[in-house]
Protein backbone atom coordinates (compact mmCIF):
# COMPACT_ATOMS: atom_id res chain seq x y z
CA UNK A 1 0.00 0.00 0.00
CA UNK A 2 1.47 3.34 -1.05
CA UNK A 3 1.22 6.31 1.27
CA UNK A 4 2.81 9.73 1.55
CA UNK A 5 5.76 10.02 3.93
CA UNK A 6 7.73 13.03 5.08
CA UNK A 7 11.51 12.82 5.39
CA UNK A 8 14.35 15.28 5.93
CA UNK A 9 16.52 15.80 2.87
CA UNK A 10 20.10 15.12 4.00
CA UNK A 11 21.44 17.60 1.46
CA UNK A 12 19.20 20.62 2.12
CA UNK A 13 17.76 19.83 5.57
CA UNK A 14 14.26 20.53 4.25
CA UNK A 15 11.32 18.31 5.14
CA UNK A 16 9.85 16.87 1.96
CA UNK A 17 6.91 14.64 1.14
CA UNK A 18 6.96 11.73 -1.30
CA UNK A 19 4.93 8.55 -1.94
CA UNK A 20 6.46 5.37 -0.50
CA UNK A 21 5.21 1.82 -0.11
CA UNK A 22 5.02 1.11 3.63
CA UNK A 23 6.88 -1.85 5.05
CA UNK A 24 5.14 -4.62 6.95
CA UNK A 25 6.21 -4.99 10.58
CA UNK A 26 7.62 -8.50 10.06
CA UNK A 27 9.86 -7.54 7.09
CA UNK A 28 13.55 -6.80 7.57
CA UNK A 29 14.56 -3.14 7.41
CA UNK A 30 14.44 -2.17 3.75
CA UNK A 31 15.36 1.02 1.98
CA UNK A 32 13.76 2.40 -1.15
CA UNK A 33 15.47 4.71 -3.63
CA UNK A 34 13.47 7.92 -4.13
CA UNK A 35 14.03 11.12 -6.05
CA UNK A 36 14.04 14.03 -3.61
CA UNK A 37 11.68 16.89 -4.54
CA UNK A 38 13.89 19.36 -2.63
CA UNK A 39 17.29 18.71 -4.24
CA UNK A 40 16.39 16.40 -7.18
CA UNK A 41 19.03 13.89 -6.01
CA UNK A 42 18.42 10.26 -5.07
CA UNK A 43 18.16 9.18 -1.42
CA UNK A 44 17.61 5.81 0.22
CA UNK A 45 14.59 6.04 2.55
CA UNK A 46 13.99 3.49 5.30
CA UNK A 47 10.54 2.03 4.62
CA UNK A 48 9.85 1.41 8.31
CA UNK A 49 10.96 4.76 9.78
CA UNK A 50 10.74 7.14 6.82
CA UNK A 51 14.29 8.39 7.49
CA UNK A 52 16.92 8.93 4.83
CA UNK A 53 19.99 6.69 5.02
CA UNK A 54 22.58 8.50 7.12
CA UNK A 55 20.06 10.81 8.83
CA UNK A 56 21.02 10.83 12.51
CA UNK A 57 18.37 13.33 13.65
CA UNK A 58 15.74 12.28 16.17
Amino acid sequence: MSSMIVFRCPRTGMKVQTPLFKQAANEPKLYELVTCPACTQFHFINKATGKALGDSSE
